[in-house]
């Protein structure tokens, strides 16, 4: 039998929509609206296909998904339309939670802030089963929690695959039953700080640099052929997402039970396709399967009118796991720390630049009080050794609370030269919001209280949250965070 174009496995699923956001400036591509993901109905017998093979490896052909040194960020667009409503906004105004004015941002900076967003996106897959826009399925036998192994056979990449000349983040999740399987990619703008699925379908997609998505079927539908059934979509720079080309199917003559129809095989090859252009209906067995009608020349004509000169794009897929996307949030909040930094002569004592930077931020700021500034560190209640105290002179200034990732406080007066991202008792509650802000603190979406602030939902960020009196900052606490732990 003639080799036959373009052979493929399954897939197709569902559209998936998100929404809710905010602003950022300076950098950013691509522009939303909804994906174009559908599936295939016939509603004939269904044979599934056994086994798949994905663009699972390759790692060494590009940069590793931490290192945000590589790549340029397209600033030519501003614009998106569907929005997040994972609430990892980067840039609220301080009192009102309103979008604040746009910042300038670098390239290498733009980078960082879309990876740190996709890890908020990947930390709450991997806590809580979940994306911004959908539940995700769990397990086959109805289980309700995966094993670390279990989940890293699910897998993410990052990658402009869109060709728009900013990263997607691509999610595949195969630990469940077919029906739940998919991938999906978004796009998260920096610039206006939306996110859009622009994607979802059964994970057996295959990536072109023009642009064009080959989405396999998670089912062969009947007629049985070699050729596995699939749909094109191509990307509409316009909408931010894939819209629908069509799709291929094909018949073998395979003798048996089938009236294979010999009369429509033009070129005698022992196949006939079925070309469904969007918006068009499948034949079924009620009319004959009359839409298998086309010769292997004519397939090659109407997929060379959008696929002529077209390269496969082969993303590298990491395994869903901390340690495949740990640098993303660090990355981020370093550079935005580096950058506020220049604007700053009293870093030397910041007990928040040190949970940035020590593993053991708890030590480092009780090392640094003590043997600084003479700081006294004492356990008040012995059976909670979890719990230090920092007093100067009788004074108690410093509390250290080594449960929950730990926390540091801060209360009563400033001391010294000892800031916590800036900002001291008895600094102004504006001032206070406007160095957190430069940190990349916005308001806390979850918060029950005033004052509370975040750098992002995912792993590896940073909460921080005061009290005031008469506008005027009485106590801190920070420490590590993500809105999906604990």
């Amino acid at each position: 039998m003639k080799k036959k174009m373009w052979r493929i496995g399954r897939a197709t699923a569902g559209i998936f929509i998100c929404a809710g956001a905010v602003f950022f400036t300076a950098c950013g591509a691509g522009d939303g609206a909804a994906p174009g993901a559908q599936t295939a109905e016939t509603g004939q017998a269904e044979t599934e296909q056994p086994g798949m093979t994905g663009n699972d490896t390759e790692a060494s052909k590009a940069e590793e998904p931490g290192n945000t040194a590589g790549g340029k960020t397209d600033i030519s667009k501003e614009d998106a339309e569907s929005a997040a409503d994972g609430g990892q906004d980067g840039n609220v105004n301080a009192e009102t939670g309103e979008n604040a004015a746009p910042v300038k941002m670098s390239e290498e900076l733009c980078q960082a802030k879309i990876r740190h967003y996709y890890g908020g996106i990947l930390s709450q897959v991997m806590a809580a089963y979940r994306l911004p826009d959908m539940e995700l399925g769990i397990g086959v036998w109805g289980n309700d929690t995966l094993e670390a192994g279990e989940m890293a056979e699910n897998c993410f990449a990052v990658s402009d695959v869109d060709q728009d000349g900013r990263e997607e983040l691509l999610v595949r999740w195969t630990t469940t039953a077919t029906a739940g399987s998919l991938e999906v990619v978004y796009d998260y703008n920096p610039v206006s700080g939306e996110l859009k699925n622009e994607f979802c379908a059964y994970p057996l997609l295959t990536y072109y640099d023009n642009g064009v998505i080959k989405a396999g079927w998670s089912h062969n539908q009947v007629p049985p052929a070699e050729f596995w059934p699939c749909t094109f979509y191509q990307y509409d720079p316009a909408e931010n997402s894939y819209v629908e080309i069509g799709s291929l199917r094909a018949w073998d003559d395979i003798g048996e039970e089938w009236d294979f129809p010999t009369d429509r095989d033009a070129d005698g090859d022992g196949t006939v396709y079925e070309i469904v252009k969007a918006g068009e209906e499948y034949s079924d067995y009620n009319s004959g399967y009359g839409g298998f009608r086309f010769d292997q020349a004519e397939v090659d004509e109407w997929l060379n009118g959008f696929m002529e000169g077209a390269k496969e794009i082969s993303p590298v897929y990491y395994p869903m796991e901390y340690e495949s996307f740990a640098d993303f949030t660090p990355t981020y909040l370093k550079m935005l720390s580096e950058e506020a930094g220049k604007e700053r002569t009293d870093q030397t004592a910041d007990l928040g630049l040190l949970i940035l930077n020590e593993d053991r931020f708890l030590d480092a700021a009780q090392t640094l009080l003590s043997e600084k500034y003479g700081v006294v560190m004492e356990h008040p209640d012995s059976d909670f050794e979890e719990w230090t105290v920092g007093s100067k002179d009788g004074k108690e200034l410093f509390s250290f609370e080594a449960l929950n990732a730990g926390h540091i406080g801060y209360k009563g007066e400033k001391f010294k030269d000892v800031t916590v991202f800036g900002i001291y008792p008895g600094i102004s509650v504006d001032g206070a919001w406007a160095k957190l802000q430069a940190y990349g603190f916005y308001a806390s979406p979850g918060a029950e209280v005033e004052n509370c602030l975040i750098t992002g939902e995912g792993f590896g960020n940073i909460s921080i949250w005061f009290s005031a009196e008469d506008n005027v900052v009485t106590d801190i606490t920070v420490g590590p965070y993500c809105a999906f732990a604990g």
